[in-house]
C-alpha cells in the first residue's frame, strides 16, 4: 500500500527531483568552498599522485612507495586536473574542477533516493528520500572530497539499483551494468567486497544460470583493468589488491593509526543520524536488501580495528533513503487518523523536510571532520599564485595538514625542520615558513604575513638557494618510514 497524489502529473514529479538535483549540486558546491581538507588521505592518497602523473613532482607517501594503491582513480583526477587548471590561477582552477566533477557524480545519491524509494513506497517516499539526501550533511560535506570510500559509494548505489530494478532495460543488459559498477566499487575500495559479493548473489537468485553470467561479465570488466594497471605500474598483476589486504589487515598495520571498539559504528550512526537511523529499521520492512547491504558494510568493517567515520560512508546515503521510506511506512501506520486528502498529504511531504533540513542543518556543526587549522592549506594554495615562491619551510607542524604539491603548485621544494639552529642555516633555502605561532618568535629577515588559529605564515624578500636533500618532505618522510 501506498501513498498517491492524484494531482501531480509525471512530468511534475520530475520537475520536483531536478530541483531536489540543483539543490544538492549549489550545496555541495558551496561545501567545495576553500579552504576545505576533509582528510588528509583526500590529498595524499587521490590528488597528490594525480599532480604527480599530471605535472611530473608530488609527495610520496609509505602507501605509495609500497604500492598497496592502485593508479587508476588517481589518473582519472589527473585528467580533470590537465582539462580545468585554466579556471583559475595556481592550484585553485583544478581544484574546482575536481571538486564540481566529483559534486556531479555525488548527486547520483539523490536518484537513488528517489528512484529506489518510488519503487519500494511510492511517490511520497521518493520525494522525501530525494530531498533528505540532497540536504543531509553528511553526504553534502563528503560529496567534493577525492576519497576512494566516497566515490566508490557513488558507484555502489546505482549498481544496487540496476541490479534489481531497471527495467527499461534487457535483463542481461541490465545485469551486465550492475556487475560493472558493483566492479568498479570494490576495485575502488576493496572493504566493500562482502557487501557486493552478497549483492550479486541476490541478483542472481533464483535465475543462476541467465543471470551469473552477465553479472560476472560486468564484474570481471574493471577488477581485471584494475589488475592489468597494477601489472604496468608495480611489480605483478593485482599486487594493490594483494598488499593492501597483507599489510592493513593480516599485518594490522593500519591499527597503528588508532582503533576502536567493535561497537563504535553503531554509535556514530546513532549519534549523527538520529532519528533517520531510528526510521531506517522501519523502512528496513520495505526494503530489506538495503538493510542487508548496510548490515554487511557495518559488520565488515566493525570487525577491523582501526576506524574511521568516512569509512561507513556507504551506509549513510542508505539509512537516508531507508529512513524515507521509513518515515512512510510509520505515517500509513497512523493514516487512519491523519487527512487523507492530496493537499494535506503534501503538506506532510514539506514538514518532513523541513523537519529534516533543520536536524541536518543542526548537527553539521558537530561534523567529525570539520577543520579549524585551515591556514596550512590556504596559505599552500595562495603561494600557487606567488611567482616570487622559491622554497617552504614546516617548521614543528604536521605536513599533512597542508595539502601537499596538489595546493602548492610549484616544482619548488617543502622542507621539513624541527630544530630551529637547522631552520637558521638553511633559511636562505626557502623564503616562506608555516610554523606554530608560539614556536617561532624571529628569524632574521622573515616577516608574519598571516597569522590564524595558532599558526602563522613567515616571509622573506629574496631568492633561494639549493636545499639539503636530507631536509626535503619526500627524503623524510621516506626515511621515517611515512
Amino acid at each position: 500500500m501506498s501513498w498517491d497524489l492524484s494531482r501531480w502529473k509525471p512530468s511534475t514529479t520530475q520537475s520536483v527531483l531536478a530541483g531536489f538535483l540543483s539543490v544538492g549540486f549549489l550545496l555541495r558546491l558551496y561545501a567545495a568552498h576553500f579552504p576545505n581538507l576533509i582528510h588528509p588521505d583526500a590529498i595524499f592518497q587521490t590528488l597528490e599522485p594525480a599532480h604527480r602523473l599530471a605535472y611530473g613532482y608530488g609527495v610520496i607517501t609509505w602507501e605509495w612507495r609500497e604500492g598497496i594503491r592502485n593508479w587508476v582513480f588517481p589518473a582519472f583526477l589527473a585528467a580533470i586536473m590537465k582539462a580545468t587548471a585554466w579556471l583559475a590561477p595556481g592550484s585553485s582552477g583544478y581544484l574546482w574542477g575536481i571538486r564540481a566533477v566529483l559534486s556531479l557524480l555525488s548527486l547520483v545519491t539523490i536518484w537513488f533516493g528517489y528512484a529506489w524509494a518510488k519503487r519500494t513506497s511510492g511517490i511520497e517516499a521518493a520525494i522525501i528520500a530525494a530531498g533528505l539526501c540532497a540536504i543531509w550533511y553528511d553526504l553534502v560535506i563528503f560529496a567534493p572530497s577525492a576519497l576512494t570510500e566516497v566515490v566508490s559509494t557513488h558507484l555502489l548505489l546505482p549498481g544496487l539499483y540496476f541490479g534489481i530494478y531497471g527495467d527499461r532495460l534487457p535483463e542481461h543488459k541490465r545485469l551486465f551494468l550492475a556487475g560493472l559498477l558493483c566492479g568498479l566499487a570494490v576495485s575502488l575500495r576493496l572493504q566493500l567486497a562482502p557487501a557486493v559479493g552478497f549483492a550479486l548473489l541476490y541478483f542472481c537468485h533464483p535465475k543462476w544460470r541467465q543471470r551469473t553470467l552477465p553479472l560476472t561479465a560486468g564484474v570481471l570488466l574493471p577488477v581485471i583493468t584494475f589488475g592489468i594497471v597494477d601489472a604496468f605500474t608495480w611489480s605483478y598483476p593485482f599486487q594493490s589488491f594483494l598488499k593492501n589486504f597483507w599489510i592493513n589487515a593480516v599485518q594490522d598495520q593500519s591499527a597503528a593509526y588508532g582503533t576502536q571498539p567493535w561497537y563504535w559504528y553503531l554509535l556514530v550512526l546513532a549519534e549523527q543520524m538520529f532519528p533517520l537511523f531510528a526510521l531506517a529499521l522501519f523502512g528496513v520492512r520495505k526494503s530489506p536488501l538495503l538493510g542487508w547491504i548496510a548490515l554487511i558494510i557495518l559488520v565488515s568493517h566493525s570487525v577491523i580495528r582501526h576506524k574511521e567515520v568516512r569509512f561507513i560512508y556507504p551506509v549513510m546515503p542508505i539509512v537516508a533513503t531507508l529512513a524515507a521510506i521509513g518515515f512512510a511506512e510509520v505515517i500509513i501506520l497512523l493514516k487512519g487518523s491523519l487527512p487523507s486528502t492530496s493537499s494535506a498529504r503534501g503538506t506532510l511531504i514539506a514538514s518532513a523536510l523541513a523537519f529534516f533540513a533543520l536536524l541536518s542543518y543542526r548537527l553539521a556543526p558537530y561534523f567529525p571532520y570539520r577543520r579549524k587549522d585551515t591556514l596550512g592549506i590556504a596559505a599552500l594554495n595562495h603561494l600557487s599564485r606567488d611567482h616570487g615562491a622559491c622554497g617552504l619551510a614546516l617548521y614543528r607542524m604536521s605536513w599533512y595538514n597542508t595539502g601537499g604539491y596538489t595546493l602548492l603548485h610549484k616544482d619548488i621544494p617543502i622542507l621539513i625542520i624541527s630544530n630551529k639552529r637547522v631552520l637558521r642555516a638553511q633559511r636562505h633555502s626557502y623564503n616562506f615558513i608555516l610554523a606554530k605561532q608560539s614556536g617561532l618568535h624571529s628569524l632574521r629577515g622573515f616577516k608574519p604575513t598571516d597569522c590564524r588559529n595558532g599558526l602563522c605564515l613567515y616571509r622573506r624578500r629574496g631568492n633561494c638557494s639549493a636545499p639539503l636533500p636530507m631536509y626535503e618532505i619526500n627524503t623524510v618522510l621516506r626515511d621515517t618510514h611515512q
